[in-house]
């Protein structure tokens, strides 16, 4: 059974709450009555390199790529770097946009930067 406690308490008894986790009874830190966190005793497999949610849009996008197409994952980082600039390179030249700020103020309607 799970012991609660809120952001008050675990401020003020981290140490007791951290103990009772430890005995493996994992507490439920709430906030004005909603879960917020969790703290449970700890595991190996707590290091384990692959997260259920990448926290960088480029982990994220890095795990669908690879998902469907597994052979880019043999690529060296500096290949996948070479084939991205390659790719922006020629992206770049289908713009019709020299710079970003130019495209912003076309979206902007100020086409000639007049407004600050």
């Amino acid at each position: 059974m799970a012991k609660y406690a809120t952001v008050r308490e675990l401020k003020n008894q981290t140490t007791a709450l951290i103990r009772d986790a430890e005995k493996g009874e994992p507490v439920v830190v709430t906030r004005r009555g909603k879960p917020v966190a969790t703290l449970k005793a700890f595991e190996g497999k707590d290091l384990q390199k692959e997260d259920k949610y990448p926290t960088t849009a480029f982990g994220a996008l890095r795990k669908k790529i690879l998902e469907k197409h597994p052979q880019l994952a043999k690529e060296t980082p500096k290949e996948a770097r070479r084939q991205f600039d390659r790719i922006a390179r020629k992206m770049r030249r289908s713009l019709p946009f020299k710079t970003w700020r130019e495209m912003d103020r076309f979206i902007k309607g100020d086409r000639y930067g007049l407004a600050r």
